[in-house]
């Protein structure tokens, strides 16, 4: 929800528009579960047009980013009543933790999981054990089979 990515008032959306929004929407909602669990309830943006920031909760925020997409225009909003700003995040850190997240889960987490293969199968553990732990838990086998490992001891 760059300024850039922000539609011009006086012209409709064009498909590259609404296509941010939709994005910003599964990015709203991926955050209100990650950083809504940590006791954050929304973010803050500074309002140009009034020089002051503005608190939204994901919840509204997820309601107003839809109505921009469904009717082209956002709503009018009462600003949050004597809201804490240590539960509030700017919509950048929000991003960047987001962005942090996704990056972990598709490259950081396979450097952690080989390891903790290795360590498993070092403990005892058959490969067909490792293989359904981390199935249970979500979480990907590294490229190389465990079974591998226990066939060459």
């Amino acid at each position: 929800m760059d300024e850039e990515d922000e539609p011009r008032e006086d012209a409709p959306l064009d498909e590259d528009e609404r296509d941010l929004l939709r994005q910003d929407l599964v990015d709203v909602r991926a955050l209100r579960e990650m950083l809504g669990g940590r006791g954050l309830k929304g973010a803050v943006f500074f309002c140009p047009d009034c020089e002051e920031d503005h608190y939204l909760t994901w919840d509204l925020l997820e309601g107003n980013l839809q109505q921009l997409l469904d009717r082209g225009e956002s709503p009018v909003h009462e600003p949050a009543y004597d809201p804490d700003p240590e539960e509030y995040v700017s919509w950048d850190y929000a991003r960047g933790f987001l962005d942090g997240y996704e990056s972990f889960e598709e490259e950081d987490l396979g450097s952690v999981a080989a390891p903790l293969v290795e360590e498993l199968l070092d403990r005892g553990w058959r490969a067909d054990q490792v293989k359904a732990l981390f199935t249970r838990v979500g979480l990907q086998m590294p490229a190389a089979d465990p079974s591998e490992a226990v066939d060459g001891d």
